[in-house]
């Protein structure tokens, strides 16, 4: 209990403390909140969503065992799209990449400077 009320709490309070405002804004307004993105959010988001991806997806397969159980293959693959993850984050720090093209992806607004 102890650990569903360390995390459930905090949840319940971002979701009413943020959720509802922005909810409401957006019933009363017509229109979704601007909000500006930075391309390292952006980044590290789409990893996320990938890493997650790959987690249902490689779970539930019975090949694998079942029982939650996945082949040591997975946990390089992961590492790998970690080290990925990492090479892509430094690049977009020291000005390799181009800010512009990571703010690109993903439409919405711009990106934070």
């Amino acid at each position: 209990m102890a650990a569903s009320a360390a995390f459930g709490s905090p949840l319940l309070m971002l979701m009413l403390g943020t959720a509802l405002p922005c909810l409401l804004f957006t019933a009363l307004n017509g229109r979704p909140i601007d909000t500006p993105i930075s391309a390292h959010c952006r980044v590290a988001a789409a990893f996320l969503l990938c890493a997650l991806a790959s987690h249902a997806v490689a779970f539930p397969i019975p090949a694998f065992g079942g029982a939650y159980s996945v082949p040591r293959a997975y946990s390089f693959y992961l590492f790998s799209l970690y080290a990925a993850f990492l090479t892509i984050a430094v690049l977009l720090e020291a000005g390799a990449l181009p800010k512009g093209w990571v703010c690109s992806l993903g439409g919405g607004s711009g990106c934070l400077t």
